[in-house]
């Protein structure tokens, strides 16, 4: 009767500890809030690789997973996007995916690290659009 306790409060323990880190996982995602433009933060050590090209980062779709746009200078990427644990993936459009280790640096702050975007801190562009209430 002992094991059959111990083995239930185990599983109900477990449980718990999956519930809360799942949790936790959904309020990281909702506090990255990664669907929007992000630009290079041109103050960053990481903006003088890129010599003075623009580059951005347009993420849409859903909280992790969805198109994307990439502008570095004059070129423009497209693909798909999405979010495995702290790993972004960008897969452009005919070609391979590229993994990224993010980091978050606070409210619109991110670091890119991997393949052609090493060390990068971005910042998520303000939106200026301020919905209206429709009158009814």
């Amino acid at each position: 009767m002992s094991l059959y306790l111990t083995l239930v409060a185990v599983a109900v323990l477990l449980t718990m500890w999956l519930r809360s880190m799942r949790r936790a996982r959904r309020e990281w995602i909702r506090s990255l809030d990664l669907i929007g433009q992000w630009d290079l933060d041109t103050s960053s050590e990481s903006a003088e690789a890129s010599l003075g090209e623009p580059r951005s980062l347009t993420l849409s779709g859903g909280p992790v997973s969805g198109p994307y746009v990439a502008r570095d200078g004059d070129m423009i990427y497209r693909g798909r996007w999405s979010l495995s644990g702290n790993r972004l993936s960008l897969e452009p459009e005919g070609g391979r995916a590229a993994h990224y280790d993010l980091r978050a640096f606070g409210t619109g702050r991110i670091g890119i690290d991997g393949p052609g975007r090493q060390r990068e801190i971005y910042v998520k562009r303000d939106d200026n659009v301020i919905p209206f209430r429709v009158r009814s």
